[in-house]
């Protein structure tokens, strides 16, 4: 069949839906739909970066303050962790050293007399309350030749104060006890104790250098035991530095602080007075027959170490020019 006698193929139409549809023209915002548009748009955006603006703000500030935290923290465990070293091997030794050499201007007579070994030294407490005397005592009589390994003990009641207990334990020293004086002779140490008690702390200038009665007598039994020598020291000096002219007892309010008693003292500050101390001869405890349990002979033994500490206090008291010189 040639291609002119095929049928003719009927015309494909396509319709178009919705042409007949009429199209409706887009509605034209007005000038003012248009700019009250544009200006709630606007605050939106200005809303949105504000409040990311504050939260960024609010982030820093938060960061900041974790890193002023951190660091505080930080440096609280680090002062923990350093401040007694740092205060008993540098700042502590340099301060003792610099007031017994140029405050107190502290002189040893008779330092010759100390047996080597451990020894127990009891000395008389001066009427301050601070401890200035247990520690000048350690300072001046372990210097010189040869070195000795020296441990102040000073009243339970000074080790319990929160701040001063502190420093004092950085700086060696400890609450007195038998257990811990018989410790320390043990470690040939010697061993500086102050018998008195509280009856000593805040005593009248007009009792000054009266030394008081022995109420540690149960310390002496910790030399006797292991045969330690016994040596008295007289202090000369000690109870100008903070002279006292009344005796304060409030015993409910000192007891709650932990103060046995407040003196009444013209000044705030240490005067600097002249320190001397007075080594007497030691006594020998390996002499005594009993091992200190006998009460009768540590009162005995107690009575002559007093007599001999009185009587160097004394004597020293005598020979001192003044009080400054």
């Amino acid at each position: 069949m040639s291609e002119g006698d095929r049928p003719a193929e009927s015309a494909r139409v396509l319709t178009l839906e919705g042409r007949s549809r009429t199209r409706r023209a887009p509605h034209l915002l007005s000038p003012g739909d248009v700019s009250r548009r544009l200006a709630a748009l606007e605050r939106q955006v200005e809303e949105a970066l504000g409040a990311e603006r504050v939260a960024r703000g609010t982030i820093n500030v938060e960061h900041a303050i974790d890193e002023v935290l951190g660091a505080y923290f930080a440096g609280r465990a680090w002062l923990a962790s350093e401040t007694a070293g740092l205060t008993s091997s540098l700042l502590g030794e340099m301060s003792l050293a610099a007031l017994r050499r140029w405050w107190w201007r502290v002189d040893v007579v008779g330092r010759e007399r100390l047996p080597a070994g451990p020894v127990l030294v009891v000395a008389n407490r001066g009427s301050s309350l601070l401890p200035y005397d247990a520690m000048m005592a350690a300072v001046a009589l372990g210097t010189g030749a040869p070195v000795r390994r020296m441990r102040p003990f000073v009243d339970e009641w000074l080790m319990g104060l929160p701040v001063l207990g502190t420093v004092l334990d950085a700086l060696g020293a400890e609450r007195v006890s038998r257990a811990r004086v018989r410790r320390a002779l043990d470690q040939d140490e010697t061993a500086v104790v102050f018998l008195e008690g509280r009856d000593a702390v805040a005593r009248p200038y007009a009792e000054a250098y009266r030394v008081g009665r022995f109420s540690r007598t149960s310390v002496l039994r910790s030399a006797v035991e292991i045969g330690a020598p016994i040596v008295p020291v007289g202090i000369i000096g000690v109870d100008e530095v903070h002279p006292v002219l009344a005796r304060i007892e409030v015993p409910r309010l000192l007891s709650a602080i932990g103060i046995p008693a407040l003196p009444l003292t013209p000044t705030l500050l240490p005067l600097p007075t002249k320190w001397k101390l007075f080594v007497g001869d030691p006594l020998d405890t390996a002499a005594l027959r009993g091992d200190g349990t006998d009460v009768g002979e540590m009162r005995m033994l107690a009575t002559r170490v007093r007599e001999r500490l009185q009587g160097l206090v004394s004597d020293g008291l005598r020979r001192r020019r003044s009080i400054f010189l």
